[in-house]
């Protein structure tokens, strides 16, 4: 049995020639912000995690402070070193100052006392610069975030450890508004006509 072709003949007229496109891809929040440490370190504690809404400035994550704390410490012990140090300098430059307008000591002497003196005032200057790099250091231990919205990501547990060596890890993501959110999807270049 052979069967035959059918056709369907139309008068000519004008109308609409739509093409469709199909894609797929993620849906996501317009702004998100992602969230990271810029020391390594144990984490310690959370204080979020995934859906969980948050406040501008909410602690969100604490890393183990000890190793830091006990940095600061080392270096508030420098300043004070080197205090004493500026202390003894000051104390022999005033000394010498008063032998050499009395012309009892020798310029070079003076000029010795003089260089130790503002040498050890570096030192302080030093030391103490070294002591705030420290204690902002321990305060990046404590994580907040910089943004109201929703955690929709978290990529640490408890007792993991973090390592910031060239970059900040993230350690969440933070959507700031879900009700404005988009697809981000992939059309082939040929569709885009």
């Amino acid at each position: 049995k052979t069967t035959q072709a059918k056709y369907r003949t139309e008068t000519v007229d004008r109308g609409v020639v739509a093409a469709t496109v199909t894609a797929t891809g993620t849906i996501s929040a317009v702004t998100t912000v992602q969230v990271g440490s810029q020391v390594s370190g144990i984490i310690q504690s959370l204080h979020a995690d995934y859906n969980s809404p948050v406040k501008k400035g909410q602690l969100l994550a604490t890393l183990d402070p000890t190793p830091f704390q006990t940095q600061v410490e080392q270096r508030q012990a420098d300043v004070l070193q080197a205090q004493v140090q500026m202390r003894n300098a000051e104390i022999q430059f005033n000394r010498s100052q008063r032998l050499f307008e009395e012309k009892l000591t020798a310029e070079s002497d003076h000029d010795a006392a003089k260089a130790n003196y503002e040498g050890t005032k570096a030192q302080v200057a030093q030391a103490e610069a070294a002591l705030r790099q420290t204690q902002t250091n321990l305060s990046y231990t404590r994580i907040y975030s910089p943004i109201d919205g929703v955690v929709v990501a978290r990529q640490y547990d408890i007792g993991q450890t973090v390592a910031a060596s060239f970059q900040a890890p993230t350690l969440f993501t933070i959507a700031q508004d879900l009700t404005k959110m988009q697809v981000q999807a992939d059309v082939d270049q040929s569709d885009i006509s």
